[in-house]
């Protein structure tokens, strides 16, 4: 798999993997991403559903068999938000 490093307009339904946390505790965490708020992303695990706050962590999503990977300050906007900047 490549890594790119672009923005995604919608991550809501991608793997997703925590590469690197203020929280080590987060770092290696992957599920789906299955809610997004302005400054949290909600995860399914395996161990349930994690909320992870998107300032502190980076992130990588799997789409379109491509790694994306993204800083989660990049992210701290509403996806409707982060489309609108993109047009």
């Amino acid at each position: 798999m490549k890594t790119l490093e672009m923005p995604l307009c919608e991550i809501i339904g991608l793997e997703t993997r925590i590469s690197y946390s203020k929280n080590k505790q987060l770092v290696g965490l992957n599920g789906r991403t299955i809610l997004e708020t302005r400054n949290m992303l909600l995860i399914k695990t395996k161990d349930g559903k994690k909320e992870i706050p998107k300032s502190i962590c980076e992130f990588v999503f799997y789409h379109n068999e491509k790694e994306v990977k993204i800083n989660g300050s990049d992210l701290l906007k509403r996806s409707h938000e982060r489309m609108e900047n993109l047009s």
